[in-house]
């Protein structure tokens, strides 16, 4: 037997259920590094910059990058594929979409609509007992944090943000490559929102990271993939679509597949945080958890979409989505700037998410037919945190007018009741787990029509 018969090759041999864009060719090296490349000199023209630097040329050559990086970004998923692999192919169109967004709001959106220049926030640590504001800092500038350190000494994070612009160019180089791995939500004024999605937190060490991915992600992991993988050979090996399944399994498959999803997203994240820490003190090193809010405390859709699921792209759905949405709602109704516009805001957030999970899945089906069952599922849940807030607003008002009914026919014995009861919780955690689940459908069809699940699997 030849060596090469029985060594794997590299890369892999392509994937004969992967089903690319037309016209499209393999991945090269150089397709994969330029944009982001690009990209990142681009960043290190942002300003600000020494009163004496020559601003036109610079703005200029600035957005001429940025401009070449944004395209290469958008180019890559509708040029190329990775033809070794279904997930990866699924995964360069979203890093196309997600890169090409970012350039176009770091450099277009926010400076000329919002004059907006992104500010290095530093973080400082002291004993939470004798924690106090930083001396000298704008009383807005900053913002406490309440964890405990690996140690499990109470601590107290002040966050102040620089006012002033990188200081040379070794300082600037560093900022620059802060600014592009900035989807963490930490360190800059401009980025995804925070990845905590609360200021109470904690720091992670090595030690609590290691064993997070051992005694939380790994057992997720491993058993959403044994689910997976018996569902697939015994139901779906020979070619039969997702509606074949019976029902239950449809959504056992179905919850699967999102916990090996949101625990793959964990263990990445996590790992990455893991390498990064020998940087320390450096702002790169700092990672602040993923995941922050236990399954069993989420009671409503709304809940598991802006507590329970990670953070990571948040920022383009926000310029993207939610500020359009909310900016039509403000037109169509009269309402204010100040005024609350939060339909058009969900809406906005769902459907900027439904095109871009569509978009990837287009990239691994041949184009648009069959791509819709992302969109489908982040339509439904949208229209559902809409339903579900019309009804615990007209529940409470309810509830309002019986508790005034009640003071004024008993006095102040009236009033011990409050607005919720306790079993809001249980119908509130069996509504959003049925909504995951049974709009998930559509997510996990895409997936298996796609071929993703079967590489999931294991099998070519």
């Amino acid at each position: 037997m030849k060596p090469s018969s029985y060594l794997p090759t590299i890369p892999p041999p392509p994937r004969p259920d992967l089903q690319p864009l037309p016209n499209t060719r393999p991945l090269t090296p150089l397709a994969a590094l330029l944009p982001p490349l690009i990209y990142y000199f681009a960043l290190l023209l942002l300003p600000p910059f020494p009163s004496n630097a020559h601003q036109i040329p610079i703005s200029l050559l600035r957005n001429l990058l940025a401009l070449t990086s944004g395209l290469l970004f958008f180019r890559l998923p509708l040029a190329y594929h990775v033809p070794f692999s279904i997930g990866l192919t699924y995964q360069l169109a979203l890093v196309g979409l997600y890169g090409g967004c970012r350039v176009l709001d770091a450099f277009f959106i926010s400076p000329y609509l919002f004059s907006h220049i992104p500010r290095r926030v530093k973080y400082h640590h002291t004993p939470r007992y004798h924690a106090g504001p930083a001396k000298g800092a704008d009383a807005d500038s900053y913002f406490s944090l309440h964890f405990l350190d690996s140690g499990g000494e109470p601590v107290t994070e002040t966050a102040v943000t620089d006012q002033r612009g990188p200081n040379g160019w070794r300082d600037r180089m560093s900022w620059a490559l802060e600014l592009e791995l900035s989807m963490r939500g930490a360190g800059f004024t401009w980025t995804s929102a925070d990845v905590r999605h609360t200021r109470e937190t904690w720091r992670p060490s090595v030690r609590d990271r290691v064993h997070s991915i051992l005694v939380h992600v790994l057992p997720v992991l491993d058993v959403s993939w044994v689910v997976i993988r018996s569902i697939y050979f015994r139901y779906l090996t020979h070619g039969e679509g997702f509606d074949s399944l019976p029902f239950v399994l449809q959504g056992v498959l179905t919850a699967a597949l999102g916990g090996f999803l949101m625990s793959a997203f964990s263990f990445g994240y996590s790992a990455f945080a893991i390498m990064l820490h020998p940087l320390a003190p450096h702002p790169l090193s700092y990672s602040p958890p993923l995941y922050t809010t236990r399954i069993w405390d989420i009671v409503s859709v709304r809940t598991f979409w802006s507590y329970g699921w990670h953070r990571l792209f948040s920022r383009l759905f926000l310029v993207y989505g939610v500020w359009p949405g909310e900016w039509i709602e403000r037109k169509i109704t009269g309402k204010g700037p100040d005024e609350d516009a939060d339909m058009g805001k969900v809406f906005g957030a769902f459907v900027s998410s439904a095109f871009v999970h569509s978009f990837a899945a287009h990239t691994v089906t041949g184009g648009w037919n069959g791509a819709f069952g992302e969109a489908w599922f982040f339509a439904e849940n949208g229209v559902a945190v809409v339903i579900e807030e019309m009804v615990r607003r007209a529940v409470l008002a309810y509830r309002r007018m019986q508790k005034q009914r009640r003071k004024q026919e008993r006095g102040k014995e009236g009033d011990r009741e409050g607005l919720y009861r306790w079993y809001d919780g249980v119908i509130g955690r069996i509504w959003w787990i049925s909504v995951l689940l049974y709009t998930g459908r559509n997510f996990a069809r895409g997936w298996v029509r796609a071929g993703l699940v079967r590489e999931m699997t294991g099998l070519k």
